[in-house]
């Protein structure tokens, strides 16, 4: 079977098809998220800027996974407009904690109401939906004379797009900024406060309302006609009359090859994982009874070896960089470089893992293929794209990944499961066809174990993706 992007029909009217029985299911199974903090992603002021003492334009998002694309091109647009002498701080409400989710029309539609609280019930914040890109500096509406209103909207009930003054939204919704997470305050209370003030329509054109020139900020607001189509399980998707210009962006970002989080600015948490798994080579897993050398060993490998020594028969590699190898168990040979698999006769094998000091060096030049088994679900959401991104360049023949789509049986010392992503296949495919985009000459397969309970018996379902080719579990094509 094709593994290619939904089928897009242009209707020519406002004719849609909606799942709404999968839409349905979504909103009713929507469980509490898990994130303790918000990622942040940051833009930095220009050092000596004399703009660099202004407030920080602070940006609260709502998304959620599965508008991964979006977000990215929500992210850039901010980077392209933005004012390079002042900092800007792009704050994901993203599977958060403490809120009670069932019966959201998304995963994120009520976050937005606790933003006071979020942002330390002080200073302003500018409220934003994923599916929305800026056309300008965003500072022009975080900088704007509220004339004393607690919330700016472009009218007395869309909320997608708000200028909030947080200490005032505070007072008016009874927030705190310490103790837990807070009821998301109700818009009616800023009405009966008189403290709803209403912006230009230029902050928030909605589909049709978009002006060439003259609108700053453009939303998709149609969801069956989202460029980036989300929801193919959910929405039969039309083409957008404003398509062109997020497709731009795509493509500039694309060329650009631009990340929010990068090698060299990963998120918050990505150098505290890689230091606990530092400590947890040298010490062990002392919380499952595992010795120093038996953790993160690397015999996973051996599941792998002939799917991969298929590739590297098919593509001619001849040397192969094991990307997140950990200890390495299953290589012959000493030292980082030089390794040796059996299976793979001829082929000159390279180790890196940035948690295991012998292999920590970061490695020099391309390989004709770069693999990663069970290595990325132990890696922070936000940090997938840019690793993926760091193996891609890397690889001049084919990129290998495995990677487990469900929770791990352990748990790391830190009392978290060992598996800090856990998304589904097709989650995994996305992020695989965004990075590959970026590299047209690089062939990749992606094998996406699930697990399948039957009888009350467990079984790993295996799903592999390919460039041009989706596969069953048995390897045969689909």
């Amino acid at each position: 079977m094709s593994d290619a992007q939904p089928i897009v029909h242009d209707f020519g009217t406002d004719k849609k098809r909606i799942n709404s029985r999968a839409r349905s299911k979504a909103k009713k199974s929507r469980v509490a998220g898990t994130r303790e903090a918000m990622p942040v992603v940051v833009f930095e002021a220009a050092e000596g800027s004399p703009d660099a003492s202004l407030p920080p334009v602070r940006i609260f998002l709502g998304t959620e996974p599965l508008q991964y694309k979006a977000e990215r091109i929500f992210v850039y647009s901010v980077a392209k407009h933005r004012n390079p002498g002042r900092r800007y701080e792009i704050h994901l409400m993203k599977d958060l904690a403490g809120y009670e989710r069932e019966g959201w029309a998304t995963g994120f539609t009520r976050y937005r109401f606790a933003i006071p609280y979020m942002a330390g019930c002080t200073g302003r914040a500018i409220y934003n939906d994923v599916d929305q890109i800026w056309l300008d500096d965003p500072a022009e509406l975080f900088d704007r004379d509220m004339d004393g209103a607690a919330l700016l909207a472009i009218d007395e009930e869309e909320t997608s797009v708000m200028l909030m003054d947080c200490e005032k939204l505070a007072s008016i919704w009874g927030m705190a900024a310490d103790g837990g997470v807070p009821e998301p305050g109700d818009p009616k209370a800023v009405h009966e406060a008189g403290q709803w003030g209403i912006m230009p329509g230029i902050f928030n054109a909605r589909d049709t309302e978009y002006v060439e020139g003259e609108s700053k900020v453009l939303h998709f607001t149609t969801l069956y006609k989202q460029p980036w189509q989300p929801f193919p399980d959910i929405y039969d998707y039309a083409r957008n009359e404003n398509e062109h210009v997020w497709r731009a962006l795509e493509t500039e970002a694309n060329e650009a090859r631009f990340l929010a989080y990068t090698r060299a600015r990963p998120s918050s948490g990505f150098p505290d994982l890689v230091a606990l798994y530092g400590t947890m080579h040298e010490e062990g897993a002392k919380n499952i009874g595992a010795t120093a050398e038996e953790t993160f060993a690397g015999h996973s490998l051996r599941h792998h070896v002939d799917p991969i020594a298929a590739l590297v028969k098919k593509h001619g590699a001849k040397t192969l960089l094991d990307y997140g190898a950990g200890k390495g168990a299953g290589y012959k040979g000493e030292g980082q470089t030089g390794r040796s698999l059996p299976d793979w006769a001829g082929i000159d094998v390279t180790l890196y893992d940035p948690a295991y000091a012998p292999f920590s060096a970061d490695p020099d030049g391309q390989f004709d293929a770069v693999i990663s088994t069970d290595v990325l679900e132990y890696i922070p959401e936000e940090d997938i794209l840019w690793v993926l991104d760091d193996m891609f360049r890397r690889a001049r023949s084919f990129v290998y990944v495995n990677v487990a789509c469900y929770p791990a049986a352990n748990t790391l010392s830190n009392g978290e499961n060992a598996h800090c992503t856990v998304l589904p296949p097709e989650w995994w495919r996305g992020q695989m066809t965004l990075i590959a985009a970026m590299y047209p000459g690089v062939a990749w397969e992606l094998h996406a174990p699930t697990e399948s309970k039957k009888s009350g018996l467990k079984a790993i379902v295996r799903t592999v993706f390919g460039g041009s080719e989706r596969f069953s579990s048995d390897g045969a094509a689909a």
